[in-house]
């Protein structure tokens, strides 16, 4: 920095000038821009009153302070304040704006939380380029290597993994009356802890209802096919958007974690309508549904059957049924590091893994798995750990949830006969 004296009568004013290195002016940049998306962030979202202090926080005083620090440190002080700040930015930015960019409807300020994730890249090869100096080449290399590995599995695939899990499509629903059928309506009800829920109701013609749930990033419009099977078999349906997804309020977990509560209400609601017998509510869940549905049953939430079409692993530990190899200490770190982002950016913390409480399932229930993505693995340690009240249908040619779609005349009669033993006393009536 320079001072340039300028008279002005009987004063004397000083001028500073900035005679910044390239690196200097770069980070300048960077710091500005994760500056800028901190507060226009906290004033243009609308989030909590803690989230918004803490934007404020770091828009005005850290973001500001680390580069001043940045700018009279040393070089080790540099990497260490680039480096980290850089990371936190990187991930941050990924985490809360990307997938809300590319799926729910972008935003101005996901814009600029992209815009402040780039900057958290520059700072990052800013302390690489800091780190490499006076190295040898080799040695160059492998520092880079090194780091882009680390930096691709530890905070990118978390990252991005986190911003899926936390963010879903709100798109139009239409209204029950599109669905055609006798009596079916738009209804909404409360979980237990408050969150407003919408869905389509379909009355029952025989005192059975079932729950219908979608899975992860969807609504109540993908569970419509199945609806229409149910209805036409007597069965009253009650198909809702999960918290977070469609139309119904709540922060998104597209693992499902606290929707089991979900159920909760809807198995309240149900209770409630004229002709069902509450001692006959099943449910159907596909995905992430389905994993909600086995959680709710082994809860206590009184379902008298499961019907869980592509139960995964939605926990840290469920991930650990399946042996990934000499991999698995790489994808147990990412799974670990996903589900504690997930636990900050949903606001829910990771529930227990169905490993651990299926086998406190009372209600009948039918397992459908197929060969994607491990599915029948898990579906064979879920149904030997809940006993004899589970059955397993092993779909090996189908896809992910596709064996009503691919096999529409078993799937409607293995899940119709199934039902009808547990909720209809094992008639056919309907």
């Amino acid at each position: 920095m320079s001072t340039y004296p300028i008279s002005s009568g009987a004063r004397r004013v000083h001028l500073v000038a900035w005679h910044g290195t390239r690196v200097e002016w770069v980070s300048a940049a960077a710091f500005a821009t994760i500056a800028f998306h901190l507060l226009f962030d906290a004033v243009t979202r609308g989030r909590p009153a803690a989230v918004t202090a803490l934007e404020l926080l770091g828009g005005l005083v850290l973001a500001p302070g680390l580069f001043v620090v940045f700018l009279h440190a040393g070089r080790l002080w540099r990497i260490v304040i680039a480096g980290v700040a850089g990371l936190a930015a990187l991930g941050l930015g990924i985490e809360a704006h990307a997938a809300g960019a590319f799926m729910a409807g972008r935003s101005a300020s996901d814009v600029t939380g992209i815009a402040m994730a780039l900057a958290g890249l520059v700072l990052v090869g800013v302390a690489l380029q800091l780190s490499l100096t006076g190295l040898r080449r080799w040695l160059q290399a492998l520092l880079i290597l090194a780091v882009v590995v680390a930096i691709s599995q530890l905070v990118l695939v978390p990252a991005i993994n986190v911003s899926v899990v936390t963010h879903a499509p709100r798109e139009a629903v239409p209204p029950a009356s599109t669905l055609a059928l006798r009596g079916a309506r738009d209804v909404n009800f409360s979980a237990p802890d408050g969150v407003r829920l919408r869905g389509w109701y379909v009355p029952s013609r025989h005192g059975a209802a079932v729950i219908l749930l979608h899975g992860s990033h969807g609504d109540r419009t993908s569970t419509e096919d199945y609806l229409r099977f149910l209805s036409r078999a007597g069965y009253g349906v009650l198909a809702f958007d999960a918290r977070g997804h469609g139309q119904s309020g709540g922060h998104t977990n597209a693992l499902g974690w606290r929707a089991d509560r979900d159920v909760a209400g809807a198995v309240a609601f149900l209770r409630r309508q004229q002709g069902i017998d509450p001692n006959r509510i099943g449910m159907l869940g596909l995905s992430m549904g389905a994993e909600v549905a086995l959680r709710a049953a082994a809860n206590g939430t009184p379902l008298r059957a499961v019907v869980a079409d592509g139960a995964g692993a939605a926990t840290t530990g469920d991930n650990r049924l399946v042996s990934h190899g000499w991999s698995a200490p790489l994808y147990y770190a990412v799974s670990w590091l996903t589900m504690r982002q997930a636990e900050l950016l949903s606001t829910y913390d990771e529930p227990a893994p169905l490993k651990s409480i299926v086998g406190r399932i009372e209600a009948p229930t039918l397992l459908i798995a197929t060969n994607w993505n491990d599915e029948i693995t898990f579906n064979r340690k879920f149904r030997a750990l809940i006993g004899s009240n589970a059955r397993l249908w092993y779909v090996p040619d189908s896809g992910h949830t596709r064996a009503f779609r691919e096999h529409p005349a078993r799937y409607t009669a293995r899940v119709e006969n199934f039902l009808a033993a547990a909720l209809l006393d094992g008639s056919r009536a309907g």
